[in-house]
Parts: structure tokens; sequence; C-alpha cells
């Protein structure tokens, strides 16, 4: 069984449908356009000694048509993929198929409601009470028994992995929900964050709910009682809660069931191979890899063994992966699919750390608030800028000691004014120094047929196009996931990816891989 919503024109998610759309993904992502905008950084693009760019980018590059149109208005054609007559015949090739190859983002609308009450959402931003409340009506749902067994539900145990300061794990435990949990992370510092985070959360709960029980007291008529209710509350929710259990571990293939195993030991269960299901909100960077592969590993050891000799049994999985940047060895990484790790175009599809950085990229929200990603774009281009006054370095002033690092908004007002800010930051170079180096590259530039606004143009543009690349790029990586997990499963078990956040609340890891068995 396939389940997974493929763009419009590959059908309906089968099999064969995630085959076709997997080997066009290579195939475009491989290209000759494709590869050489994704590996196109825009600081060795200008700090090139002549500022050098591939063939194939000469039909926008060296066009006028870049040069008459506001920013805004060639990003908005195309994101939307409508681009006139007279545009670069590349750029309208390259936004089709940026068009028909992302994935659909949109949020399911499968997916309960449920809304966080005052004291659960202490310390969460609007965009992480999205996330929580989304995640904890999916994995609730996951865990219900169907509907000829509602006495109780199948399953009262998960593991939230990469659980960093607990936002999902403390909400999962609380009531109404009162699941127990394993919360794992590999950093002490996240496991002791989420133990204070809790401590102030019962220290807030404790001081709210107490003033409103005395303002109860206050307005009742003598004889009646309103503080039953309140009392109830308050000790119903410790009570009644269900446990949480936090352990810094390294999570690998072995080491994610051996904590699980730790944890039923010291929980005293006793009914045998309690159903467990695995979630992680936001499983950065190889820590998804490596849960899907303890997860086929535990899938495997279950069918072959009647009688599981632990105490529970791995019933699922729900994982948004994130941070793609962070993943450690891409060559370990990816592909994870025999499907695209055997294809004919695999040896032309080299992924390297730009892909892993663009794939993180989110376009969708750039029209909808234009001064803060022109501020942004403004950031990355003057930077890119600066290397061309240092051209002799060939892009890399960081390799020759010159590192500028991260200013504050106010920097980027005008360039001269990044300049004066640079000018303090780099040992021995004046901001004079810094206008002078410019003057020589502007000279050097007119007498090439190019100056500073022409070049700040087409940097803009060629980050605009290497971003738009990113949804595509991470479409590949999570049906290779995808394809992975169907592959290593029985035919008969649904292999799911789920839109579960809404990408316009700013949760733009949105897409879950779920198994449940």
């Amino acid at each position: 069984m396939a389940s997974i919503t493929l763009p419009p024109a590959y059908g309906v998610g089968s099999l064969d449908d995630a085959k076709r759309y997997l080997s066009d993904l290579i195939e475009f992502i491989s290209s000759p356009l494709a590869h050489s905008v994704i590996v196109g950084h825009l600081n060795n693009t200008a700090g090139s000694d002549s500022n050098a760019v591939p063939s194939i980018w000469e039909d926008w590059w060296n066009n006028s048509w870049i040069d008459n149109l506001e920013l805004q208005v060639i990003v908005k054609r195309l994101l939307l993929n409508d681009l006139m007559d007279d545009s670069p015949p590349s750029l309208k090739s390259l936004a089709q198929a940026i068009q028909d190859l992302s994935l659909p983002r949109k949020a399911s609308e499968n997916i309960a409601q449920f809304r966080l009450i005052e004291q659960q959402r202490f310390g969460l931003t609007p965009k992480k009470q999205h996330e929580v409340e989304r995640m904890c009506a999916f994995v609730n749902s996951m865990a219900e028994y169907p509907s000829d067994s509602e006495d109780r539900r199948q399953v009262q145990h998960l593991v939230d992995v990469g659980a960093g300061q607990g936002y999902l794990t403390r909400n999962l435990a609380d009531v109404p929900l009162s699941f127990d949990l394993l919360a794992l992370d590999s950093s002490e510092d996240q496991v002791e964050g989420a133990k204070k985070r809790q401590q102030e959360l019962e220290k807030w709960q404790k001081k709210v709910f107490g003033r409103r029980k005395a303002l109860a007291a206050k307005e009742t008529s003598p004889g009646e009682s309103n503080t039953a209710s309140l009392d109830t509350q308050v000790e119903g929710r410790s009570s009644k809660a269900g446990s949480v259990t936090q352990a810094t571990v390294f999570v690998d293939k072995d080491a994610l069931p051996t904590a699980i195993d730790q944890w039923m030991k010291d929980q005293m269960l006793s009914a045998s191979e309690a159903p467990v299901i695995i979630i992680g909100l936001h499983a950065c960077g190889s820590l998804t890899p490596a849960v899907l592969r303890s997860f086929v590993s535990l899938y495997h050891t279950q069918k072959r063994e009647q009688l599981s000799p632990r105490a529970w049994r791995c019933n699922g999985i729900a994982l948004v992966g994130c941070c793609y940047n962070r993943i450690r060895g891409i060559e370990k990484d990816f592909p994870m699919s025999s499907f695209v790790a055997n294809h004919p175009h695999r040896p032309l599809l080299q992924l390297e750390s730009l892909h892993l950085h663009l794939a993180a990229q989110v376009t969708h929200n750039w029209l909808s608030d234009w001064p803060a990603f022109e501020l942004g774009l403004r950031k990355i281009v003057f930077r890119a800028l600066l290397e061309r006054l240092f051209s002799e370095h060939g892009g890399k002033m960081y390799q020759a000691g010159l590192q500028v690092g991260r200013f504050n908004d106010a920097a980027y007002e005008s360039w001269d004014t990044y300049l004066a800010r640079v000018s303090e930051r780099l040992d021995g170079v004046t901001y004079d120094d810094l206008k002078r180096r410019e003057g020589n590259a502007n000279a050097k530039a007119r007498m090439e047929g190019d100056d500073n606004a022409r070049l700040r143009r087409r940097l803009e543009l060629l980050h605009v196009l290497r971003c738009m690349l990113g949804p595509v790029v991470e479409s590949l990586l999570l049906v290779d996931r995808w394809m992975y997990l169907r592959e290593e499963v029985d035919v008969q078990v649904d292999v799911k990816m789920v839109n579960i956040f809404d990408q316009s609340t700013g949760s733009a890891r949105n897409v879950a891989l779920v198994v449940r068995l």
C-alpha cells in the first residue's frame, strides 16, 4: 500500500508513481542548469577574478531584462511561474520544473483539532504552539484503538527523540492525553534545560491556580463551595498525568532500542510487549536517518521472532526531519533507498553541503513579508560583494583569515554603512582601504562593461533561484526516505508522508514520515 501525495502530474501516489517522480527529481537536480545554480555560491561568484559564470547562465546573466524590472516583480513572476514571453528561456525552464517537481506542502485537513489550555502554552511561541498542538493531535490519533475497541487506547508509551526543551513531551504527558514518555536528546544541556523548564512551569501553574482558587473562594456565597472543581483540576493534573523520563542518549540504530529497554525495565511493566510509538517533532540532521534505520531493524527482528525477548514492541513512528545542513555525512545518509542508490543517473547526483543548506529554504512567504525578505537578501548580497573587493582570495576571504561575521540590521542600511562596520572588524583594514578597493574593482568592471549595480542585481537573482531550488532538493530527500521505508516493510504496511504543520505559521519543515504497524 502506498500513501504519498505527489505533484499533480504524478498520479495518485502509487509505488510506480513515486519511482517515476524520483527519477525525474534525480535527472533535474543533476542537470547542468540546476546543479550549476545550486553550487553557485554567491561569495564565490562575486569573488572570482573576472566574475566568470557558467556559460549555461549567459541567457539570463547577460540579459538586460533583469535590469528593466523591479526585483519584486521578477521574484513574483518566478514564484508564480508567470514569466513573460521575453523572459530568458533558462529562467522559464527552471521556474516550470520547480513548480512541476516540488512536493505539495499544504497542511493536512484530516488532523483533529487539539488546543492547549493556558498553562500548557507557557513559554511557547505561536509557531511552537501550532506545532505542539498539531503533533499532539496526530500522535493521539495514532495511539487510539480502532472504533470497535474504544475502552482504552492501544499505545500508552511514546519515545520522543530529539526532545530538546521538552515542549512536545510535556504536553503529551499532561492531561488529557496522559501518555508515558521517554524523552531522549543527545545534548545534556537540552535535557537539563527541559527539566528546568518543567520546574518553571509547575511553579507558574501553582501560582496561577492559587490565585484563581483564592478568587473563587472569595466570590462563593455563604454555605456554598466552589473550590472542589479547582482542587480537582490542580490535583488531577498531577495525579492523572503520564510519566516523563528524560535521558541523554546519542541515538543510533542500536542505542535507541537499548535506551527503550532500560526505560521499560525501570517502568516495571507487568504486561509483556507493551506497544511503543517513536516520535520526533524536529529530528535534526542525521537523527531522522538513524531512527529510520533503528525502526527497520526492530521491524525485521519483530517479524522473525514470534515471542519478543523485549518487554516492548515498536508499533510505529512519526518523524518530522529538519536541519538537513546538520547531516553528519551525506554519503552515509543519502541515498537511503535502493531505488535511488541504483538509479542510472545516480553517479551524476552529487549532493553537497550547499544542497543541504538550500533544502531548508522556504519561499512561500517572501511576497507576504517583502521588507523582511529584502533585508535578508541585502545581507547575503552585501557579503558577496565584499568578496569582490578581495578578489585575490577567489571568493574565500575566510581562508585568508578575513572573517567579518554577522551584524545587526542597522549595518545593512546602505553599502557604505556596511563597509564602515566591516572596517571595524577587519584588523589592519580601514574604511578608506575598502573604498579604495571598491574604486579599483569598479574601474576594472567598467573596462569589462560591467558595474557594481549590475552585479548586485545578478547576485540577487542568483540567490532567489538557489532558494527556489531548495524545496525540490528537500522533496528528493523526503521521498528517498519514504522509499527506503517502503522497500523495507511489507506491502500491506502503510507508509505515509503527512503534511502535519501549516507552513504559513513559520513551520517550514512540515512533513512527517509515518508508519503504523
